[in-house]
Order: C-alpha cells, then sequence, then structure tokens
C-alpha cells in the first residue's frame, strides 16, 4: 500500500531526513519520502506486515505526530504561527546577542584589568540566557538527531554553543575572563535567521498545493427546473445540470448536454489549439467555455475532480522526492560525531600522559569551541543569499536553494511544449488569396467577420491586422460570420489541422477568396537554448499533452528525435517521464498540468507568465524574460556551487589548523577568538566573489563555459 500522510512537528529538513531513515527501518516499508516543506511522509509498505497505527507508532516514537491529511488552510495558519514565533525568538536572540557580542569585542580589543574583565566577562554571560532560551528549540532538535541517529547542523551548532558557553562558565568559576558567550550567540542567531527563512519557504510551499483551487471558480450556475442559481460547488452533487456562459471558466467535471462550443484546455493539457464540443462530450473543471452557452451534467463530485486529482499529485510528487541535504548538512553531520569524540578522547587520553585532569577538561572543551561550525554554519546560507539576490536582479526567484543547485550537474532537461518552448498562443503565419484579391484585402475581410468574438483563432486575426473592424461578427460551430458596408455576407470557416497548422477560408457571400494558416509560434529564443544544453552534454526532451502533429513539428524545428518527443502527455505521465530519465532532471514548464512534473524534478522551473499552480510549485520561476533566462539561472546556479565548495573548504582547513593547537593546549582564547572571526570572514568576503553571468544568457557559450563536474 502506498498513502500520502501529514506529520506534524517537523521544524526542518533535518527532522525530515531523519524521520525519512527512521522509516526507513522498519521491516515492512518499501520505501518512504518526507519532505519538511509540505510536512508530508509517502509510505510504501506491505499492510499484511504492518498497520498505520503501527506507522503512527513509529512516528511517535521519532517525537512527531501522525495525522490523516492537512487541511491547506490549517497549515498555513500553524506556519504563519511558526513564522510569529520564530520571529519574535529572533528578535530577542539579535537584540540580546548584539550587547552580548559588544561586551566580548571590549575584552578582546581592550587592556583592562582581571577584575574589571570579569565582571564584563560575565555580563556578556548574563545577556547570553536570552538567546540561549530563544535557541532553546535547536537543542531539543539535536537531542532528537541523536536519538534517530542522525546529526545534522542543529547537533553540530548545539555542541559549539554549548561548548562556547561551558568553557565560559568554566573561565568565570576560575577568575578568568576569556570567555567565548559571543561564539554561542553567533551560533544560534545564524540558525534562527536560517529556520526563519524555512518556515517562510514553507508558507510558499503550502501555497503551491492551493494555487490550483483559484484556477477554477468555486461556484457554478446551477439550473433547477426553469431557475439558474449560482451555487457553491460542494453543494453541487453529481447528475446536477449547470450552465457555462461563453467565456467562463468552466468549474466541474461532467458531461456536455446540449450546446455546441469550443473549449480551450491548454492550461490543463497543452493542447494548442481549441478543442470543439458538443452534446456527449465530456469537459474538465479549469476549461474555458470560449463560443456559445452550453450546459453540463456533472459527473464527479468537487475535490474529486481532474484538477483536484491533479493537486494531489503534486502533493504526491513533492513527498517523493523527500528533502535534500546540502554539502555543509552533510559535512556537520559527519563533525557532529567527530568534534565530540574527539574532545571525549582528549579528556580520556591526556591525562594518561601526565596531563592534569582540569587541564584535560580545557583542552576538551577548547576542542568543542575552537573546532565550532561557524564558519561552516555561514558556508550554505551567504552563498545561497548572495545567488538568490543576483537571481532576483534578473527577473528570476529562487524557492529550494537547494534544489537550485541540482541545475549545476544537471543530466536531463525536459521541456513542455505548449506556453514554454512556444508563445502558448495561436498566430497567422500566412495570408493565402484566391486571385483577383490582395493579403490585405482577405485579411481585412477576416478580421470583420472575427471582431468582438473571444476566440484565440478570432483574437490572432484581429491582431495579424492591426485593429478591429466593423461591430463584431458572430461565431459559429466551425467559424465566424458578418457583413461589410455592402451587405455582403463574410465567413470565416475552418478547413484541416495538420502538424499544428490551422487553415482557414475566407470566403463573400459563399465564394472562397483566400485562406489563413495559423500556428503556435516557438519562442524566438526556443532553439538557442536547446542548442546550447545538448553542446553541453544535456540530454534534451519534450513533453506535451498536445496531439503528435503539433509536437512533432516543433521537435523538427528543434532539431529533436522522434523517440524525445512525448505527446499526448497527461499531467502524471509527465512526472513518471522525470522519474524514469537520468537524473539529475530539469523540467521546464508553465501549466497546471505540468506542475507533477515540476515537483518531482530535481529542479522545476517556471517561465514567465506561468500558471500559479506551477509557479509556486516550482523550485525556480522565471519572473521576467524569456526561456532563454533558463541559461542565467544555470550559469548562477553553477557560480554559486563552486563558492559553496570553496566555503566549505576554508571552514574546513580552519579546523583542521586550530585542532592541533587545542590538542597541545596553546590556543589562547584570545587567539581562538581571532581564528574563529577571521575565518568567518573569509566565508563572508569569499561569498561577496560570487557574481551574475559574464556573459548574456543569448550567449551559447554561457552554458558550456561554466560547466561543472557532476
Amino acid at each position: 500500500m502506498r498513502r500520502l500522510f501529514a506529520i506534524e512537528g517537523l521544524a526542518c529538513g533535518g527532522c525530515a531526513r531523519g524521520l525519512e531513515r527512521h522509516l526507513s527501518r522498519l521491516p515492512a516499508v518499501r520505501s518512504v519520502g518526507v519532505h519538511h516543506l509540505t510536512a508530508s511522509a509517502l509510505v510504501d509498505w506491505d499492510e499484511t506486515r504492518l498497520s498505520v497505527e503501527g506507522i503512527g507508532r513509529a512516528v511517535a516514537v521519532a517525537g512527531y505526530r501522525l495525522i490523516e491529511r492537512h487541511h491547506a488552510e490549517e497549515l498555513a495558519s500553524r506556519l504563519d504561527a511558526d513564522i510569529r514565533r520564530l520571529s519574535l525568538r529572533l528578535a530577542v536572540a539579535v537584540m540580546a546577542g548584539m550587547w552580548s557580542m559588544a561586551l566580548s569585542i571590549v575584552l578582546y580589543v581592550s587592556a583592562v584589568d582581571e577584575a574589571t574583565g570579569w565582571w564584563i566577562a560575565l555580563g556578556a554571560g548574563g545577556l547570553a540566557l536570552p538567546v540561549l532560551w530563544a535557541g532553546r528549540g535547536i537543542f531539543w532538535m539535536a537531542a532528537r538527531s541523536l536519538r534517530l541517529r542522525t546529526p545534522g547542523m542543529d547537533l553540530l551548532i548545539a555542541v559549539g554553543s554549548l561548548g562556547a558557553v561551558t568553557i565560559s562558565i568554566a573561565a568565570l568559576v576560575h577568575g578568568s575572563s576569556h570567555v567565548y558567550f559571543d561564539t554561542a550567540t553567533m551560533l544560534v542567531t545564524l540558525l534562527l535567521v536560517g529556520r526563519l527563512l524555512d518556515a517562510i519557504t514553507r508558507r510558499s510551499t503550502i501555497e503551491a498545493l492551493t494555487a490550483l483551487q483559484s484556477s477554477t471558480p468555486e461556484t457554478a450556475m446551477l439550473v433547477t427546473g426553469g431557475a439558474t442559481t449560482e451555487t457553491p460547488l460542494a453543494m453541487i452533487a453529481r447528475g446536477a445540470r449547470v450552465r457555462v456562459d461563453a467565456g467562463d471558466a468552466i468549474s466541474v467535471d461532467g458531461i456536455v448536454v446540449s450546446g455546441t462550443s469550443a473549449v480551450d484546455r491548454s492550461v490543463l493539457t497543452g493542447e494548442s489549439m481549441p478543442i470543439p464540443v458538443c452534446a456527449g462530450a465530456r469537459v474538465e473543471a479549469g476549461a474555458v467555455n470560449l463560443e456559445r452557452r452550453m450546459f453540463v451534467e456533472v459527473d464527479r463530485d468537487h475535490g474529486d475532480r481532474d484538477i483536484d486529482r491533479m493537486g494531489g499529485a503534486i502533493a504526491l510528487e513533492i513527498a517523493r522526492r523527500g528533502t535534500l541535504a546540502n554539502a555543509a548538512d552533510r559535512i556537520a553531520g559527519q563533525l557532529s560525531w567527530e568534534i565530540p569524540g574527539l574532545a571525549l578522547s582528549i579528556l580520556i587520553v591526556t591525562p594518561i600522559f601526565g596531563v592534569s585532569m582540569i587541564d584535560a577538561a580545557l583542552r576538551a572543551l577548547a576542542i568543542l569551541a575552537g573546532a565550532c561550525p561557524c564558519a561552516l554554519s555561514l558556508a550554505a546560507p551567504l552563498v545561497q543569499a548572495r545567488a538568490a539576490g543576483i537571481a532576483a536582479a534578473r527577473g528570476i526567484r529562487i524557492r529550494e536553494p537547494n534544489a537550485f543547485e541540482t541545475l549545476a550537474r544537471v543530466r536531463t532537461a525536459i521541456f513542455d511544449k505548449t506556453g514554454t518552448l512556444t508563445e502558448g498562443r495561436p498566430r497567422v503565419t500566412g495570408v493565402l488569396p484566391e486571385p483577383g484579391w490582395t493579403s490585405d484585402e482577405v485579411l481585412g475581410l477576416a478580421a470583420r467577420a472575427e471582431t468582438g468574438i473571444l476566440h484565440p483563432l478570432a483574437q490572432a486575426i484581429v491582431a495579424r491586422h492591426g485593429s478591429e473592424i466593423g461591430e463584431g461578427g458572430l461565431r459559429q460551430p466551425r467559424g465566424a460570420v458578418a457583413q461589410d458596408e455592402s451587405g455582403r455576407v463574410i465567413s470565416v470557416v475552418g478547413s484541416s489541422t495538420d502538424a499544428g497548422l490551422t487553415r482557414l477560408i475566407v470566403a463573400l457571400d459563399g465564394k472562397p477568396i483566400g485562406a489563413l494558416d495559423l500556428a503556435d509560434q516557438l519562442r524566438p529564443d526556443a532553439a538557442g537554448l536547446l542548442a546550447s544544453l545538448g553542446r553541453d552534454g544535456v540530454s534534451i526532451q519534450i513533453a506535451t499533452g498536445d496531439s503528435q502533429g503539433p509536437a512533432r513539428a516543433v521537435g523538427a524545428k528543434l532539431g529533436l528525435d522522434e523517440a524525445d518527443i512525448h505527446f499526448a502527455c497527461t499531467a502524471q505521465d509527465k512526472a513518471v517521464l522525470v522519474a524514469r530519465s537520468k537524473g539529475p532532471v530539469l523540467f521546464v514548464g508553465d501549466g497546471v498540468n505540468d506542475a507533477p512534473a515540476l515537483a518531482s524534478a530535481g529542479c522545476g522551473i517556471s517561465v514567465a507568465e506561468a500558471h500559479s499552480a506551477a509557479a509556486q510549485t516550482a523550485d525556480v520561476a522565471i519572473l521576467h524574460g524569456g526561456i532563454e533566462q533558463v541559461v542565467t539561472a544555470i550559469s548562477i546556479a553553477r557560480r554559486s556551487v563552486r563558492i559553496g565548495r570553496q566555503n566549505i573548504g576554508l571552514a574546513l582547513v580552519y579546523n583542521a589548523l586550530i585542532v592541533p593547537f587545542a590538542l597541545t593546549g596553546h590556543l589562547s582564547p584570545t587567539m581562538a577568538a581571532l581564528a574563529m572571526l577571521a575565518s568567518s570572514l573569509s566565508v563572508s568576503l569569499n561569498s561577496l566573489r560570487l557574481a551574475g553571468p559574464t556573459r548574456l544568457a543569448t550567449d551559447p557559450s554561457a552554458v558550456v563555459s561554466n560547466r561543472e563536474p557532476a
């Protein structure tokens, strides 16, 4: 059995990874993914060997609570409360920590007598107490990570800060003013900043799961007897009949019982052209009725519509991916065992060689404080913040920093077609006049017939002409009609659709005078982007809900093999394709039907003007600019990964250098403080070296020149 559960009590990525590992140890569990941003767990298990109650007990042992289902509004409310609580704690930590650090700086740079220095050190310790109170959740999570055997940054920060506090208290007890309270306050404050940003990110992720609800109206025009009333969807049962006027979004799933029209399903399925419907045809919530009024009999309850199921698919794909860990988190997990182990070894071994127990204890505490992860805790957040700022200046929003780093080593890129590689709307590509007629005359008469009609083809014709003409035409099942000033009847009738091309015949009083060809056009920067990625060794594929003809026509223009073009894909088909492709996988899309694939990919990117469900689900959202912004994002990601590795290297070099001095007892408090400051400063300055692409994103070599090793 496979089921998506909600988890209460997840506070960070380390929590999610710990619970995931804990549940995976259960003998009946085949696979498990825990995603902390949505507080969800996707569990696949043998129900003959383990019950839901058993899973719940295992979750409770880990310190969390299993919930059958989160209501988005309830979860959003909880996150809002978490954000307020974390904001308050961070404010306390900043205010108290600032004064505690100010007193510590006085000790470092001023020559004060020992007695005065002791009182200043005591004051620094007193001001550090509110900071420790504000960060008490960090110590609680550190203890929990030990129980789950999944140590991470929480444990490392807890060890470093508690070591600094312990050695500081020992110094005060012995009458010394050499204290490390500033180190403890800095570590706790930095992690609280990370927790607050994490909570804000979680809040935006929940919006992705609720964005689909805004795709359709929450009411429908219910027909009862001879009356029509606007009724909430929750009160409309299967078998009821609703009215859908021309231009309205359809809010129910059902069967057309009367009326002939055309619907735009592009957001839901990626089909580039409107689909004709008549009695007996099935329509889905989220599509737009383009031409004329129709009546629909509801065949699915609210909450079970296709668009509702798609929302569930998004939640499944997000949970399936689990919670990613960055390099700093992985290294912190290792150091959180090694540093305390080394300190304990010093405490036990050095007395054997004649070192006093007091001196051995001070050396052990010096290891805990001196090898604290101050620089390591800064390594990733500083780069991520810098990368987010650079990306924002270029019209790109980074929603999930760890997934953004995946762009540096992407191996497969899958693109939606309609609205992503193409403009998502038809354009007139050719005007073919009959002998005796000019292109302008044919186009002008067609524009007169299509004026005032809410239909993509009509709007494309009027746009090509440049303005509306006359009082407006009348939409018919296969075209439009109008009259000119002389009373002659103008008709525009669909003739054929092949390979993504729609041909309309323009006639005057029943006699053809020409034809118009319309098609969805490639974005001007699409070919250059795919060529650049291809030269960089990235495998390119197209996954679209559109039919075979339009899909292969676009693929041929982009130089793709037919095997790399996947057409008539449902939302779930796209997500499955992502899962089966060689990773890390990049998926780029814009529609509701792209959201599950965006959620399941190593990194999902939504293009400018994407549907809110896609933009909120994507790890990276292009807010301004064309699809070439994908190149910009990849370039920034590769630079940020490079700088991040350098930061981690600097932090580790610092630890490697400081440990021998602490082991031999030659590490004075002042030297340790200056060394920690120098380490943190070096990481901060190195992060500032991160800059945006040195070339325009449209330069194909901008991708190749920044290639990072896998």
